[in-house]
């Protein structure tokens, strides 16, 4: 993969940037998720995705399931596309964070699975593989660890291309 040389950067991007990315990208993702519900629930028809049990309308278990893996991997790949090409998701971008591996190169593929599936993981318990940031002194999660990335801090750049100092 080709690398970042406009912007080379190794300073771990703090905790709070990657949590303000992370709040970010979250309403992008509910936004994704809403279209991939209109699009499945039109698949199954509104009346073939739901069954009546009791009083209490659920959910079809064929169709909380599609419904489960679709709204997965329409996460994966939101993520996948995104860290793959710039290393920058939306919320990424605003906050000034990268996702790279040693050397300011690009994820691979491969490491985006890991990636995305050691997220979800350290999420659990209590969000544990995500404090692991705050006191370890590399100052990276556990699927950083497990995929082998980091997330440093982009330079801050003046309108000529040169970065800011100070």
């Amino acid at each position: 993969m080709t690398d970042f040389t406009a912007t080379p950067s190794t300073t771990p991007a703090p905790f709070w940037r990657r949590l303000a990315a992370i709040a970010y990208d979250s309403v992008l993702i509910i936004a994704i998720w809403m279209v991939v519900a209109f699009v499945v629930l039109s698949l199954f028809g509104v009346d073939n995705a739901r069954t009546v049990d009791g009083e209490v309308v659920t959910l079809d278990p064929v169709y909380k399931n599609v419904l489960l893996v679709a709204m997965i991997l329409s996460a994966w790949s939101f993520f996948a596309w995104f860290w793959t090409h710039s290393g920058q998701t939306l919320g990424m971008q605003a906050w000034r964070v990268r996702i790279q591996n040693s050397g300011n190169n690009r994820i691979t593929l491969i490491q985006t699975v890991i990636r995305f599936a050691g997220a979800l993981a350290s999420m659990l318990p209590v969000g544990i593989g995500y404090w692991l940031i705050l006191f370890s002194q590399d100052r990276k999660s556990l699927h950083d660890r497990l995929s082998g990335s980091e997330v440093v801090l982009v330079p801050l750049m003046e309108k000529d291309g040169n970065k800011k100092t100070g």
